[in-house]
């Protein structure tokens, strides 16, 4: 009995210390309160840690815990949290919202803030969910499509090429050395409805780097790094700053508002023209992707922050080309969501990728009603590749070989190593 007893007692210990750490543990959420009804940054963040304080002993460790206060184009915040503290803060008590005017501004700070019997009125919390990773989802695209750069029977706005439109891009950056980005004599000043800017960092140079085409670039990485540490530790390789690492935000970039390139190839195929969608549009990157073992990841709390800014620094038109895993979680319960939806009543259009998984079912990635979500699709060109056996049949195959070898100089023992494969 006595062995028996020992025994449930080591399972109880083990049992309780199992869910007090899982209880302990922090991880990162998202607190959503909807449309800021205080319209002042300054303020909106006091209110932000204000509330945060509430479930910590005092401000300072809210302070410490808070990675980003959204704080422009909508309210919330990501924090550091662990299970208890997220759940009361889910819990919607009114006593958390309560924040007596002493501790705002005086009112002359202020501007507009609406005041309902001496209580920042917030509306409540939406939404607290755990930030998640997303992950990341040619030159004659816009030709596939219909969009020649040389037609005179396109519309007139379509000639425009997009001119003084402002794109944002959510993605892992921007290589602003490429001639996609380059500052065409046709492009005039900067609107002046800008508001954003090029901030310096790692390998990039704001006064290089940007310029009448390339207006802003932006970095976010705090949920990035509470999820796989500090970025370049461990062998890890990226540049702390907007300069892409990985290509997909150029690509993507450069897709959607490419300047004109000629006479452009891979070692001689494909050759033409290469250019966005809308070539004379400015770009505003925003890189909120980083590299993890060679691939994307773009941390919820981070993204939202990407939304907040560019939102906030007066883009026209956002793209986003990643997602979650499927399924998907309920509306206003992911980041993209929130900060289209937000997108969406501010008049600038969010589009998406739809994913890049298929062909079965429900696997699209973006499904949010106030946004477009574009799906890929295979294009009308090919690259032949003549074979010649026995010097009298010709076999025409779809592969890219830039060379002439005779196969019998060939040796199929082992292709790996005779770099075939």
């Amino acid at each position: 009995m006595a062995t028996s007893s020992h025994c449930y007692w080591g399972l109880f210990f083990l049992v309780s210390q199992f869910f007090a750490h899982s209880v302990s543990t922090p991880h990162v959420y998202i607190v959503y309160l909807g449309l800021n009804r205080i319209n002042n940054p300054i303020l909106t963040t006091k209110f932000h840690i204000q509330l945060l304080s509430n479930v910590f002993a005092s401000q300072e460790d809210a302070k410490q815990s808070m990675l980003y206060s959204y704080k422009h184009s909508f309210s919330g915040f990501s924090a550091k949290l662990n299970s208890t503290q997220a759940t009361t803060l889910a819990s919607n008590d009114p006593k958390l919202l309560k924040i007596p005017i002493p501790l705002l501004p005086s009112a002359h700070e202020t501007g507009k803030i609406n005041i309902v019997k001496g209580i920042a009125d917030t509306r409540g919390v939406i939404a607290v969910v755990r930030s998640r990773i997303m992950r990341l989802h040619t030159t004659r695209s816009w030709d596939f499509v219909g969009l020649t750069v040389d037609n005179s029977e396109v519309t007139p706005l379509q000639l425009t090429y997009g001119d003084d439109v402002i794109v944002g891009v959510l993605d892992t950056g921007i290589w602003p050395e490429s001639e996609s980005f380059k500052e065409e004599p046709c492009l005039g000043p900067i609107p002046s409805s800008w508001k954003g800017k090029c901030v310096q960092g790692e390998e990039f140079d704001p006064k290089k780097a940007c310029n009448r085409k390339l207006i802003g670039a932006r970095y976010y990485l705090s949920g990035f790094e509470e999820e796989f540490g500090p970025v370049n530790a461990d062998g890890k390789t990226e540049y702390q700053s907007p300069r892409d690492f990985i290509g997909h935000g150029t690509h993507t970039a450069s897709t959607a508002v490419g300047s004109i390139v000629r006479n452009v190839s891979f070692f001689g195929l494909g050759q033409g023209t290469a250019r966005g969608g809308a070539p004379r549009a400015r770009l505003a990157v925003y890189k909120v992707c980083w590299n993890e073992n060679n691939e994307g990841m773009c941390a919820e709390a981070d993204v939202l922050k990407g939304f907040d800014d560019a939102l906030h620094d007066g883009v026209h038109v956002i793209s986003v080309s990643f997602g979650v895993t499927p399924p998907l979680a309920p509306f206003l319960n992911w980041t993209a969501d929130i900060g289209s939806f937000h997108a969406m009543q501010l008049g600038v259009s969010v589009v998406f990728s739809a994913g890049n998984d298929g062909p079965d079912p429900s696997l699209v990635q973006n499904v949010a009603p106030w946004a477009i979500s574009v799906a890929a699709s295979s294009v009308d060109r090919a690259f032949p590749t003549e074979i010649l056996v026995n010097g009298s049949l010709l076999i025409m195959v779809l592969f890219l070989f830039l060379h002439t070898i005779e196969i019998a100089d060939l040796d199929f023992s082992n292709p790996l190593k005779a770099g075939y494969m």
